[in-house]
C-alpha cells in the first residue's frame, strides 16, 4: 500500500485526527523557521507530548536564505548548521527522512561550480548520519540540477523531494516531464494543487494541474515514492477522499 503522510504546516493537534482516521504518518513542519531554534525545547516538548510512538515521522528542515552550493563559505557553514539543528530535532522525535531546500536560485551561479560544491557539501555531510535526506525542488525551472547532484553523490541516503505543485507554478518544463526526469530518484512527493501562477498549496481538486495523470506517473515512474499531502489544511480532508476516489490509496 502506498505509503501517505500529512503535512502538519506547524499545526499538529489539527493534521493528527486525520492521520489516525486514514493511518497515515505525519511530516512534522513546525521548526521550519529560522529563528525556531531559539525556542526548540518548547516547540519539542509540544510535539513530544502529542505525537504518539507508532505514527510514522518525517521531517521539514528550515529552509529561508540557505544555499548548500554557495560560493560563499559563511552561508554554507549556516546552512549546514540548520541541516544539523533538524537532524538533532528529527533524531530526537524519530523521524525517519529530512526535507531541506537546496537553495539554488535560477541565473545567480554558473551551474556547473554550483553543482560542483554542493556535491562536495553533501559527500561531506552525509558520512556519519543515519537519517536520509531529500532534497526539495522550489524555483528552478528544470529538473536537471537535482538529478545530477543526487546521481554524483556517493551516498544512497541522499534522495528528491518532488514538490509537483513547486514544478507546476515555477518550471518551464511540465511537471510530466520532472517526473520522467527525475524516474526512481524520487523518494518522496509534496502534492498540492494550483492554477500555475502562485504557489497556492490549495488541495487537490482545486487547481488546473491534471492530477489524476501526475499521480498515475508518479506510480509508474517512481512507484517507492513517499506521498506527502501538503495542501491547505482546510482543504486535507477533500485531498485524501480525492486519493480514495480516484484508487490511489
Amino acid at each position: 500500500m502506498k505509503e501517505l503522510v500529512l503535512c502538519d504546516d506547524g499545526k499538529p493537534e489539527l493534521v493528527l485526527p486525520l492521520c489516525e482516521k486514514y493511518g497515515c504518518g505525519i511530516e512534522i513542519q513546525g521548526f521550519y523557521k529560522p529563528d525556531s531554534d531559539e525556542i526548540k525545547e518548547e516547540i519539542f516538548e509540544r510535539y513530544n507530548n502529542i505525537l504518539t510512538k507508532d505514527i510514522r515521522k518525517y521531517f521539514h528542515a528550515p529552509f529561508a536564505d540557505l544555499c548548500l552550493g554557495s560560493s560563499n563559505k559563511r552561508i554554507v557553514d549556516v546552512t549546514r548548521y540548520y541541516f544539523d539543528y533538524a537532524y538533532e530535532m528529527a533524531s530526537r522525535l524519530g523521524a525517519k527522512r529530512i526535507t531541506v531546500h537546496h537553495g539554488y536560485v535560477p541565473k545567480t551561479s554558473f551551474i556547473p561550480n554550483w553543482i560542483k560544491r554542493a556535491v562536495s557539501f553533501w559527500n561531506n555531510y552525509l558520512t556519519d548520519k543515519s537519517l536520509a535526506f531529500d532534497m526539495e525542488n522550489v524555483v528552478e525551472y528544470d529538473w536537471t540540477i537535482q538529478k545530477e547532484i543526487v546521481e554524483k553523490v556517493s551516498d544512497t541516503k541522499l534522495g528528491i523531494n518532488l514538490d509537483i505543485g513547486h514544478a507546476y507554478c515555477n518550471s518551464k518544463e511540465s511537471v510530466e516531464n520532472w517526473i520522467k526526469g527525475y524516474g526512481d530518484k524520487i523518494t518522496y512527493v509534496h502534492i498540492h494543487n494550483n492554477y500555475k501562477e502562485n504557489d497556492d498549496h490549495n488541495g487537490l481538486r482545486n487547481g488546473t494541474m491534471d492530477i489524476v495523470n501526475v499521480l498515475s506517473l508518479l506510480n509508474k515512474y517512481a512507484p517507492n515514492a513517499i506521498w506527502a499531502i501538503e495542501s491547505n489544511l482546510n482543504e486535507m480532508e477533500d485531498s485524501l477522499k480525492f486519493l480514495k476516489e480516484n484508487k490511489f490509496i
